[in-house]
């Protein structure tokens, strides 16, 4: 079984297509999607439909339970006033520039999804089980990942919202943060995913790291008023660590 798991797409259709080539070229089984599909980026409704078309599991991600509930705050914590402002502004437009019917399908988008791999016992959540917004940090202590693996007793635990590439195990427990497919950063404009194998007992994760035209986003992004800076900001202006040697693989 092969799994792509996309994380925080971030109204980036560019970058989602070309994610969505790769996944077909490796002949991955299935797409998991661990959230916010929208916000930052200028195709939030493209992104939105082209996700209810693959049919597969989404959960719900901060920024798309913003948009879906017209909140006032996408529940981010900003680097400075400055990107705060272009975060609130682009929370704005995203609302603005999607259809009742979407935000309907965002706000029915669970938080967390449980189900079985075979044998395993898989979790998929956005920033952590507890909270949307909150961020696993690949620095954080394994007390910190031990505590979240005995509290939710699965196998294996995938999520996004730190825009990290990590797969880290404690215990009996699988951690695998997806990257990001929308927000790369400045050195790395890249589209970045998961690749799961689950083949008996064993479970490799790698990463790989996908080519787009980010420019043309950078040019659609202007155009509609919002800040080009949003596709490359680390969330909470934490840096964001790179993906282990060898476990990232350019398409």
């Amino acid at each position: 079984m092969r799994i792509a798991v996309i994380a925080d797409l971030h109204a980036n259709l560019p970058a989602l297509r070309a994610v969505l080539d790769d996944v077909l070229a490796l002949g991955c089984d299935t797409i998991w999607c661990v959230g916010d599909l929208v916000g930052r980026g200028p195709y939030p409704g493209e992104v939105v439909d082209e996700m209810r078309r693959l049919e597969v599991p989404v959960v719900q991600g901060n920024w798309d339970e913003a948009v879906g509930q017209r909140r006032e705050h996408p529940g981010v914590i900003w680097a400075s006033p400055e990107a705060e402002a272009a975060g609130q502004a682009s929370l704005a437009w995203t609302v603005a520039h999607t259809t009742d019917d979407q935000r309907s399908w965002l706000r029915q988008l669970p938080v967390a999804d449980r189900f079985m791999l075979g044998d395993r016992s898989v979790l998929l959540f956005h920033g952590s089980p507890v909270r949307q917004n909150e961020y696993l940090w690949s620095d954080r202590p394994s007390r910190v990942f031990a505590r979240v693996g005995s509290d939710q007793g699965d196998d294996l635990l995938c999520f996004g919202h730190t825009h990290e590439a990590i797969h880290r195990v404690v215990g009996r427990s699988h951690f695998v943060a997806a990257g990001s497919v929308g927000c790369g950063s400045l050195d790395d404009p890249t589209a970045r995913y998961a690749v799961i194998d689950a083949a008996g007992a064993e479970l490799m994760v790698t990463f790989r790291s996908v080519p787009y035209d980010h420019l043309s986003v950078e040019a659609a992004m202007r155009a509609a008023g919002l800040a080009p800076g949003l596709l490359w900001m680390p969330p909470a202006g934490h840096a964001v660590q790179p993906a282990e040697a060898g476990r990232l693989v350019e398409a």
